[in-house]
């Protein structure tokens, strides 16, 4: 009997010791270990069985076990009802609300309002990899999208793994989301509400857009798989189901009316005066203008002087001289600088505020002062670096090509210098007219190496990749972010309420004074109570 008082407790304390270590290894996939502490726990556990049967029989025998039975199964019945009940109500009527003061889990009426019109199925595919940084979020507009209504089907998936269903898509990295209704697809490398709704009625509209890449004076060409060319952007557009083509006006006398958007990229020689005189003409008539322009290294006379002027007639100055940054700049492979330029806010800029795109030699695009009340001019892009440390060199030396005596005041563009702008003309017509036409808009840059093959996107996970803010600009000039208008709530930018002085010594007497105090005294009474009971 004394053999079983002590061998019995031995072996009860090694099997919870076996179970514990068993669990512990399980968490930490190792399996040999685990293995192995199972096989010592159910030993150990057997042993203590045979040895304490007794004892066991008796335990289960007694009055307290049938009462605790009796409890258990009781709990259990009521979990059971309240598991039943739930699954009913989440089939029949699976209902969300969202208590936060920003409704942060949920969409936006006007995003409700379009699902809910929908009539066919749309298919949801976010291609991310494990290490993306954007997967919660992705997962959680995922998550908003599919609970909203049932003709909306949502997967993730890694590009990398689901290799063959990423190419059918044209995806070739990661981050990139598709909708797809069977017939047609859309992507989207942007991950808000606002481009998931702007995507996902570009699927419903079912439209072609037209975008033109002018030819014949040298420029960056859509057919060039240089390093110079654009033919990665291209197939960026082409991705988000843009028609992509090429135009030269020295073989047709006007702009296709299919037009949706006209790209003039880095010219090297004059455009004629008919072909200004095209895009004059094509611009009064509610046309769009992306005009790429680079700087005039070796000569003060600017053989894009004829779409310089053009510009003026828009708000826009355009200037002949080349953008320095002495301290805001950063390294780009092969050694080469680019300048690091602050995003002012702007539908074109709103996703990229933090981006840094390689504007390497860059010319001046400001707005011009007291500008018609019918056009709006914006700064999209300008150099940190105040005065003296950044600015547009106008000098030139004897040679023609730009002076580096640095800044020379009154002379030289001060900081902060403006390298694009946004100009769109402000509608003030009936609202008939106003649905039969489109606004005037233009985008300049005053750099075009920023979306050339060699920077935009690569293969080498090494150079980075910067497709987005050009089919931004594509976009907003088509119209295509106009689909629909979403303001989202930041709480990020929510901020605590600052204390008074009062509120602080408030917050202080209670936490290290008050609220011990308050303990301890309880402390005090319980005792004080148990002691006179005692005593009694």
């Amino acid at each position: 009997m004394t053999d079983k008082k002590v061998v019995g407790p031995v072996f009860g304390f090694l099997t919870l010791i076996f179970c514990f270590l068993s669990v512990t290894c399980l968490f930490l996939n190792a399996w040999v270990l685990f293995w192995i502490f199972l096989v010592f726990f159910v030993a150990s556990l057997n042993i203590f069985v045979v040895v304490r049967l007794d004892e066991i029989r008796h335990f289960f025998r007694s009055r307290q076990v049938r009462y605790g039975t009796n409890v258990a199964l009781s709990v259990l019945g009521v979990i059971g009802i309240a598991i039943f009940v739930n699954v009913i109500f989440a089939q029949r009527f699976n209902k969300r609300v969202d208590l936060t003061e920003v409704k942060r889990y949920s969409l936006s009426e006007q995003t409700k309002q379009i699902l809910k019109s929908l009539d066919k199925e749309i298919n949801i595919i976010a291609f991310f990899t494990e290490s993306n940084r954007s997967i919660p979020l992705v997962k959680h507009y995922l998550d908003l999208y599919a609970h909203a209504t049932k003709n909306i089907t949502v997967s993730l998936k890694d590009p990398d793994v689901e290799s063959n269903l990423a190419d059918k898509y044209g995806i070739e990295r990661d981050g990139y989301t598709a909708f797809d209704d069977g017939e047609r697809h859309e992507i989207t490398s942007i991950v808000s509400e606002q481009a998931f709704t702007s995507t996902l009625l570009r699927v419903i509209k079912n439209e072609t857009k037209r975008v033109y890449f002018l030819t014949g004076h040298e420029e960056r060409s859509i057919d060039d798989f240089s390093r110079r060319g654009y033919q990665q952007v291209k197939t960026e557009l082409q991705k988000i189901n843009y028609e992509v083509l090429s135009l030269s006006l020295l073989k047709e006398q006007q702009i296709p009316a299919d037009c949706d958007a006209l790209v003039v990229a880095g010219p090297t020689k004059p455009l004629r005066k008919d072909e200004i005189e095209t895009i004059e003409r094509y611009l009064n008539e509610n046309g769009k203008l992306l005009l790429l322009l680079d700087p005039s290294h070796n000569s003060p006379n600017d053989v894009n002087d004829g779409l310089v002027q053009l510009m003026k007639k828009w708000g826009v100055k355009v200037g002949n001289d080349l953008v320095h940054d002495r301290v805001n700049f950063f390294l780009l492979l092969g050694g080469s600088t680019a300048l690091d330029l602050q995003f002012e806010p702007h539908e074109i800029t709103r996703n990229f505020m933090q981006l840094q795109i390689p504007f390497i030699y860059c010319r001046s695009v400001t707005p011009m002062p007291d500008l018609p009340d019918d056009i709006s001019v914006k700064t999209l892009a300008k150099t940190m670096g105040p005065k003296g440390v950044s600015w547009a060199e106008t000098e030139r030396q004897t040679d023609g090509t730009f002076s580096d005596n640095g800044y020379t005041p009154n002379v030289d563009i001060s900081a902060h210098v403006s390298v694009a702008v946004a100009v769109e003309e402000v509608m003030r017509r009936s609202t008939e007219e106003k649905e039969a036409a489109t606004p005037t808009r233009i985008v300049v840059f005053g750099d075009s190496d920023f979306a050339s093959d060699v920077f935009l996107a690569t293969d080498d996970p090494n150079v980075p990749a910067y497709p987005p803010i050009f089919n931004a600009i594509v976009n907003w000039l088509t119209l295509e972010d106009d689909l629909v208008t979403i303001t989202e709530n930041d709480p990020s930018k929510r901020t605590l309420r600052r204390l008074n002085d009062y509120q602080a010594r408030l917050v202080q007497i209670l936490s290290v004074f008050l609220i011990p105090l308050t303990v301890f005294i309880t402390g005090i009474v319980v005792w004080w109570v148990r002691r006179e009971g005692g005593t009694g």
